[in-house]
């Protein structure tokens, strides 16, 4: 849940006025001081001033380097699946826009941190840059801002708000404990807060865990308990500067039940949210039993040390760092860390088996799920390649979420996790073969064809029972499509089907090939065959409640209408397979039928609009680094389109509503194709 947010004005009009006189600016500090705060609110004043974009990416749980730029093209929206670096993508996507970014939590990933600011500042000559961190990033014109602590007057208004006294004495009432005993003037305990807050050294943090305390205990009486927890802390031999913040962490572990002290420290094992069931699976166990966790995470959140979020998944929970961080230590103390850590490793294995077997029927619901868990799953894959003992698990876990990779725009992250898994466990067995196979297709809607026909000959060696030659060949024909080879194409996929019928494997491999036969058929000029394909394959798809690939098929339905000149029909299929696109982020199938109902609107008089659309998807096109993805099936739509507005426009006035388009965003486009209300 949101807090308020108290005081700051004179830093946050210090970090405003360094933003715009400098480029990159960081934020610097320890733990709880306040700096994500503070870059936060400052981005807000200042958003105005950057019209293409501000955005707020948190580093705090991302361990890998090589998903740095990939986490920053997310949080953007910007789902390049192409093989290009995502760094070109994120600087030529970033080069024409004056844009914000926001980088929260950076000192465990300084040098690829500095790399990137680094490539992006050179490149996009409108970013600008806020990063925070507890030290500087060491790029060249960077202007670091070491955030102080709280003046002692905001630090006792925070402790009021947070400890729900905000109002106390204004009219001249009493804190609890105030008086004599609170060591307050004018009997509303101001002197004796400001007293405990100076303890604390000012220090946000430190003061909102403290604030849970002043419900029972007055601030005359915590504040000889910091300084006896100080003398705990340094051994006696004086405070050492900023081990209040530990002080009031100690606390707040002191004012816990001792079931509350261990699930805080298995808790830590998660990467940033996690839900109930989570929670459950991965941290009970010994002294603290399944049935106990909900109590006793209700008991932290009332503590203020586990955040509650109401999240389109549903209701996650979440702990700051430096709270987490507090518990992962206490946790190594205890001996468990590597025992809870095989915890969360093997729930969320089973969450994505479970997650496959369940796809069908329920798979926007899945997909909501699996994204929020993205990145646990990340840590998930971290525990395993970190161990050679786990390399086979994360070669299942990589191979097992294949809809994750093929279906939902995360090509590129599943290819690292698949090429990764690969590279480290290379013993025969059904795992790999199917991580190899998942690969080839990874790479080939990726655009590297070369790449998918080696790891197809590489799956097809390592698998002499040809236990998933149907896979084999249904890739195959994908690369014979892309490369324009359609008669092959119909062929090998014909070829497919039959196997994956006969193997009773509707999911990943028949319904994928319903789709890629039928617009194998259409290319190559057998409307009819395609019409017939495209019908079984959309009734198997209601059999099954499958909902990706009947986005698919509806786009190659508007294509097949597009060919006949039906534009009435290819206008209805493609925003129904925009419809279904946009709840996936399948940005490949958002783009052609954004191109297809710019075609559409233009022939029924809509030049204008059909203008602005195609300058939208060509802008996708440019960033994603694909090139009609790799394949020449696509092209004719466009040039069609173009020549449709082209001539109801003419050209100046094409181009201005195409430049037009080309700025807007993505999501806006296809509000604007679905003739939604944009706001």
């Amino acid at each position: 849940m949101e807090t308020t947010f108290v005081g700051r004005r004179a830093e946050i009009a210090q970090v405003v006025r360094l933003i715009r006189e400098s480029r990159l600016v960081t934020l610097t500090g320890l733990g709880g001081v306040g700096k994500t705060r503070l870059a936060g609110r400052a981005a807000e004043e200042i958003a105005g001033e950057f019209p293409d974009g501000l955005w707020l990416v948190e580093l705090a749980c991302l361990t890998d380097p090589y998903l740095l730029a990939e986490t920053v093209a997310d949080s953007m929206g910007l789902a390049d699946q192409s093989a290009r670096q995502q760094e070109e993508v994120l600087a030529d996507w970033l080069s024409p826009r004056r844009s914000l970014l926001m980088l929260d939590t950076c000192e465990h990933l300084v040098e690829a941190v500095a790399s990137l600011v680094d490539t992006l500042l050179r490149r996009a000559p409108g970013l600008r840059v806020l990063a925070t961190g507890r030290q500087p990033l060491g790029v060249p014109g960077e202007h670091i801002y070491p955030v102080p602590p709280l003046p002692v007057e905001d630090a006792v208004a925070l402790l009021r708000d947070r400890a729900g006294l905000a109002g106390a004495g204004t009219a001249g009432g009493d804190v609890e404990g105030g008086g004599d005993e609170g060591g307050g003037v004018g009997g509303d305990g101001s002197a004796g807060m400001a007293a405990l807050c100076e303890g604390l050294d000012c220090i946000p943090l430190a003061i909102e865990l403290a604030a849970v305390q002043l419900r029972t205990v007055s601030p005359a009486l915590l504040t000889p308990q910091l300084h006896d927890r100080y003398r705990l802390l340094t051994g006696g031999d004086g405070p050492m500067r900023h081990e209040s913040l530990r002080a009031a962490m100690g606390w707040s572990h002191e004012l816990c039940t001792p079931a509350e002290r261990l699930l805080w420290a298995r808790l830590s094992v998660f990467a940033a949210g996690f839900d109930l069931e989570a929670a459950e699976r991965v941290c009970a166990g010994g002294p603290l039993p399944s049935g106990l966790v909900l109590e006793t995470l209700t008991g932290l959140v009332d503590k203020s040390l586990v955040q509650r979020e109401d999240h389109p998944a549903g209701v996650r929970l979440r702990m700051l760092d430096t709270v987490r961080e507090f518990g992962a230590e206490w946790l190594l103390l205890l001996g468990e860390t590597g025992a809870v850590q095989g915890r969360h490793r093997d729930h969320y294995l089973r969450l994505a088996r479970r997650c496959a077997a369940e796809w069908p029927g329920r798979q926007v619901e899945w997909y909501g799920r699996i994204r929020a868990e993205q990145r646990n799953f990340r840590k998930a894959f971290e525990l395993c390649l970190a161990d050679p003992e786990w390399s086979r698990t994360g070669l299942d876990l990589a191979g097992t979420l294949w809809f994750l990779w093929v279906c939902c725009g995360m090509l590129r992250e599943g290819r690292h996790y698949l090429e990764t898994a690969l590279g480290m466990d290379t013993r025969p067995g059904p795992e790999r073969v199917r991580a190899l196979w998942v690969c080839a297709w990874v790479a080939a809607l990726q655009g590297d064809l070369d790449a998918a026909e080696e790891r197809l000959d590489r799956c097809r060696a390592e698998d002499p029972g040809e236990s998933a030659a149907g896979y084999a060949t249904q890739i195959e024909g994908l690369i014979s499509l892309m490369r324009g080879d359609y008669p092959r194409a119909v062929e090998l996929l014909d070829e497919a089907m039959a196997w994956h019928m006969a193997e009773g494997d509707v999911l990943s491999g028949l319904l994928p090939c319903y789709t890629l036969a039928a617009l194998s058929l259409l290319a190559a000029g057998r409307p009819e065959e395609t019409m017939e394909t495209l019908s079984e394959g959309q009734a198997l798809c209601e059999a099954h409640g499958e909902e990706w690939s009947r986005a698919q098929m509806e786009y190659v339905f508007a294509w097949a209408e597009h060919v006949k000149g039906g534009t009435s029909g290819a206008l209805r299929h493609a925003r129904a397979a925009l419809t279904a696109a946009r709840l996936f982020d399948d940005l490949l199938l958002s783009v052609v039928c954004v191109e297809m109902i710019a075609w559409a609107v233009a022939v029924e008089g809509a030049a204008g609009s059909g203008a602005r659309l195609l300058g939208a998807a060509q802008a996708v096109w440019d960033s994603s680094g694909l090139s009609q993805f790799g394949s020449p099936i696509f092209i004719p739509i466009r040039k069609r389109a173009v020549h449709q507005a082209v001539r109801a426009l003419g050209g100046g006035e094409f181009d201005t509503l195409y430049a037009e388009g080309h700025h807007l965003d993505l999501g806006i486009a296809v509000k604007y194709a679905l003739e939604e209300k944009i706001s």
